[in-house]
Parts: structure tokens; C-alpha cells; sequence
């Protein structure tokens, strides 16, 4: 159990997001709706788009989208506020990117196989004391999320959800907080083969929901 892969949500309609995500990465096409998220067969780099009443949500398999801090910053700038955030619970990466109208929020990152130290920019979110990122439970990552009215909980688990191609031909360019990460990971990178001798345990409790992968 854990989860595996991210999400980007963001104060808009779906179709203002996916449009919005075509001006900074690769080519994006819409394919089959299906009822629920469940039902729908993504493929390895395929998205799952949907929401509405001003929400838009967006199933990241990619875990290159919702990671890309530098791009959600950019987004908000025409959406209002953005969020990216996931986890790979099998290398122990969480991340997490809150934006509002151009500015950036909250950035978090770990990964016990690549850090030995993780980074954070900006203040931690109300919803952190009791719901850390770093969970294997995947709480952490849906609790940011709701903390800015986009859990995209219900429609993970209602849908409708329509299935998007990506090709991941054309890649977030970075910037700023791409250049601090870099920075940090020089810093604190963690050397090849070590982690599996260094894993911190963490116990795993119940989800409250339930969680992709």
C-alpha cells in the first residue's frame, strides 16, 4: 500500500489546466471518458483530468508535472492557485508546490534514496503538524491539498475522468527553485547504493481514504 504517483489541482476549470499545462511541457491529447478513475487504463505516462464548479484535478503518472515547482508558479499566474504534489513511496520521494496568483507558497522535497537531508521553502501548511508530508499513507499529500478546497478525493472516487495523453517529448524548464534544489541535492545528495543501508523506518497507519496505487 502507498502511493505512487502525484497530482496537480488548481483553482480553474479542466480544460483551463490542461490548456495551461500545453504553454510548458509536451503535447497533451485528450482520449476515452470514463465513469470512474478506477475503470480508466492510463498507461505509463498517461493522465487522468477532471472536476468542474471552478476545480480542476489532474491525476499525475508522469511524476514529472506535479514536481515541477518552477512551472506550478508560473501556472498560478493565470489559474490562482496551484498545487503539485504526490509521492513514490518505494524510493521514500514526497514533494509538494503551493502557488497563489505568481507567488510561491509552500515548496517541500525528500527522497530517502536520493537526499540525506530533505528541503523546504516557505512556511509549513496548517495541515503538516497532524499530516506530514512525509507519509506513507498518502494523507500528507491530500491533506495540502484540501487545505486550499482541491481534495480531489470524491472524484477519485466518483470520476468522470478523461483519459490524456502525454508525451513527454518537451519538459518543464526550470528555474529558480529548480537552481535551490540543485543546489541542495549537491549538498546533501545522498552517494549511489547508499540509501538501502540507511532507510528510516516509518510506521504506517490506516489512510482515511483511498489512495492510488
Amino acid at each position: 500500500m502507498g502511493l505512487h504517483c502525484g497530482y496537480l489541482v488548481a483553482t480553474a476549470e479542466p480544460a483551463a489546466l490542461l490548456e495551461e499545462l500545453s504553454r510548458h511541457a509536451g503535447e497533451f491529447a485528450t482520449g476515452a471518458v470514463v465513469d470512474r478513475t478506477a475503470d480508466a487504463d492510463a498507461g505509463e505516462f498517461g493522465l487522468l483530468l477532471g472536476g468542474g464548479d471552478g476545480r480542476a484535478f489532474l491525476v499525475d503518472a508522469s511524476m514529472m508535472l506535479s514536481d515541477a515547482a518552477d512551472m506550478i508558479i508560473e501556472m498560478s499566474k493565470a489559474l490562482g492557485t496551484v498545487v503539485g504534489a504526490g509521492a513514490e513511496t518505494v524510493s521514500g520521494s514526497y514533494w509538494l508546490t503551493v502557488a497563489r496568483d505568481g507567488d510561491l507558497v509552500r515548496h517541500a522535497f525528500m527522497s530517502f534514496a536520493g537526499l540525506t537531508l530533505g528541503m523546504a521553502i516557505g512556511e509549513p501548511l496548517p495541515c503538516e503538524e497532524e499530516f506530514p508530508l512525509v507519509d506513507s499513507s498518502g494523507d500528507g499529500v491530500f491533506a495540502a491539498m484540501a487545505e486550499f478546497g482541491l481534495d480531489p478525493s470524491a472524484w477519485l472516487s466518483s470520476g468522470p475522468a478523461t483519459v490524456v495523453a502525454f508525451d513527454a517529448t518537451r519538459l518543464p524548464a526550470g528555474g529558480h527553485v529548480a537552481e535551490i534544489r540543485r543546489e541542495h541535492t549537491e549538498r546533501h545528495g545522498r552517494p549511489d547504493g547508499e540509501w538501502l543501508h540507511e532507510l528510516v523506518a516509518v510506521e504506517a497507519k490506516q489512510s482515511r481514504r483511498a489512495v492510488s496505487g
